[in-house]
């Protein structure tokens, strides 16, 4: 998989991207960060108007074409309700066109994921206004992904306050509290998001798109927060987020998503990363723990 996202797109598969755009193209880039796709920056000159434009191409290695369908049709509609998301240009749900890899080719929403905000308030602030724009949209999506089973769940090998991941798979082993589906993004966090002069410009990575609760989203970005600032910066986003929502966040459904953690984050948060901002792995656990405990206390 690290070594698919790293090498460039196949002549197959630019060849296609030229035949879908009518023009050449003259520039492939690697964009950071991607972990379950190759990503890649393409500059196509056009052929009729020689003008130059940036495009974005979205290879999987391995994915079933119904997922990728489903991301393509996302990313229309999320463009007909006027959030800001890339817009379809193509897609080749089996890759047969693409040189044997599901693609989808879209166009680039100007920016890059802002790691090191320099005004934290105002940048979760905006991250929360954005949330709860895409949970209002009239999106019909299929219904969500569970991603962990609450009945498996195990202390990670990290924990020091093993007491309280006993907890959280007591909670989520209870029933869960009735939520109204709404459209999710469902992988909503700061490594999805676009800035340009400390204004969120964008919401990338739309493949897991689902109608779902929506404090799945909301509990999963204050996991990202955790996991890479700390507690305080996820309560300050919960805050936010209830204020331009005008609703609580649950507690089952945020210890739901906060769930997903494991010693795993501890290798693929740094190479998500890749260097952009700085990685304190010894603590990450002890992070979220303090964001359970802080959940706990809502119950």
């Amino acid at each position: 998989m690290v070594e698919f996202r790293r090498r460039g797109p196949s002549a197959a598969t630019l060849a296609w991207v030229e035949e879908e755009l009518g023009g050449r193209v003259v520039n492939a880039r690697r964009l950071t960060g991607g972990i379950v796709a190759a990503v890649h920056r393409l500059t196509v000159e056009r052929a009729l108007s020689g003008r130059r434009e940036f495009v974005v191409l979205r290879q999987y290695e391995q994915h079933g074409d119904g997922d990728v369908a489903r991301e393509a049709r996302i990313l229309a509609e999320t463009g007909e309700a006027g959030l800001p998301a890339p817009r379809l240009l193509a897609v080749s749900a089996t890759g047969a066109e693409a040189g044997g890899h599901p693609s989808v080719l879209m166009t680039r929403v100007a920016g890059r994921a802002d790691l090191a905000p320099a005004d934290p308030g105002h940048w979760l602030g905006q991250i929360a206004d954005v949330a709860a724009r895409i949970h209002e949209a009239p999106i019909e999506a299929p219904a969500y992904e569970r991603w962990i089973d609450p009945s498996r769940l195990a202390v990670p090998a990290s924990a020091t306050r093993p007491a309280l991941w006993r907890e959280l798979a007591r909670v989520l082993n209870e029933a869960a509290p009735p939520a109204e589906p709404r459209f999710i993004h469902r992988d909503f966090q700061h490594f999805n998001l676009l800035w340009s002069r400390g204004r969120l410009t964008g919401v990338v990575d739309w493949g897991s798109a689902a109608s779902g609760p929506p404090d799945i989203d909301a509990g999963h970005c204050r996991l990202n927060l955790a996991v890479l600032f700390g507690a305080d910066w996820a309560e300050r986003f919960r805050t936010a987020y209830e204020r331009r929502a005008g609703r609580r966040v649950d507690p089952w459904w945020d210890l739901y998503a906060i769930a997903s953690y494991d010693d795993s984050w501890q290798q693929f948060i740094p190479v998500q990363v890749d260097g952009r901002a700085r990685v304190d792995v010894g603590g990450m656990t002890g992070r979220v723990e303090e964001l359970v405990q802080a959940v706990l206390r809502r119950l």
